[in-house]
C-alpha cells in the first residue's frame, strides 16, 4: 500500500497508453489525490505511482487530449525570434516538468525554472530545478545517466514541459530505468514493472 504524502501537491499524469508521446497534466492537492485513487477504475485503466509518490501516471485510453507545440527538436529551436522572446515572459516561476524516452515510456516528474529550460535548449541535456538544492540540476551530471534530447514541448493548459530523450542509465535515483516502476491495482495490490534495476 502506498502512502501519499500530506500537505504536499500531487501531479496526475494521464495518457492513452504506455508508449504515448500524447499527455495530460495536472497538480491536485494531496486530499484530491486521495479522492482520485479512492474513484479510480482499476477494471477499465492503469495507474502507476513514481518512487516519491508524489506523482501518479494514469493510463485511460479514453482520454480526451490537449494540443502542444514542438518548441526544440534535435538542437534546433522550432519558435520564431518573436515566439521564442515572448514564450520566455510567460514561463511560470516553477512548473512541472515531464521526461519520457523516446518510445513514449515516461521516465521522471521534476520541477523545472526559466533557466532549466534555456539550459536543456542550449545544451540539449535534461535540465530541472532541484528544490532541494535550491538550484539547477542536470540529470545524470554526476551519475552519468544523462539525458540527451531529442524534443521539447510545450504545454500550456495547464503549462508544462514536455521533454523526450535518450536516457543513458537509469531515470530514478533507486535504480530503476523509470521512476514509475510500480503499477497499482485493486485491494492496494502492488506490481513491479521492471524485474530488476539497470544493471543488475
Amino acid at each position: 500500500m502506498i502512502k501519499l504524502p500530506s500537505g504536499k501537491d500531487i501531479t496526475i499524469i494521464s495518457k492513452p497508453s504506455l508508449d504515448s508521446k500524447e499527455v495530460n497534466l495536472r497538480v491536485v492537492t494531496s486530499k484530491g489525490a486521495e479522492e482520485f485513487l479512492n474513484h479510480f477504475e482499476f477494471n477499465k485503466k492503469q495507474l502507476f505511482v513514481d518512487c516519491d509518490e508524489d506523482a501518479l501516471l494514469e493510463i485511460d485510453p479514453n482520454l480526451p487530449l490537449e494540443n502542444k507545440q514542438l518548441l526544440w527538436e534535435n538542437g534546433n529551436l522550432k519558435f520564431s525570434s518573436e515566439e521564442w522572446k515572448t514564450f520566455q515572459e510567460s514561463i511560470p516561476p516553477l512548473s512541472p516538468f515531464l521526461a519520457q524516452d523516446n518510445s513514449g515510456k515516461d521516465l521522471m516528474l521534476a520541477w523545472g525554472k526559466k533557466e532549466s529550460l534555456l539550459s536543456a535548449v542550449e545544451t540539449g541535456l535534461g535540465t530541472y530545478f532541484s528544490r532541494s538544492r535550491n538550484g539547477k540540476w542536470v540529470k545524470g551530471e554526476e551519475s552519468g545517466h544523462l539525458q540527451n534530447l531529442t524534443a521539447i514541448y510545450v504545454h500550456s493548459n495547464p503549462f508544462f514541459i514536455q521533454y523526450i530523450t535518450g536516457q543513458i542509465g537509469a531515470a530514478c535515483h533507486t535504480g530503476y530505468y523509470s521512476c514509475f516502476f510500480r503499477e497499482l491495482g485493486v485491494n492496494d495490490s502492488i506490481s513491479f514493472v521492471y524485474p530488476k534495476k539497470v544493471g543488475e
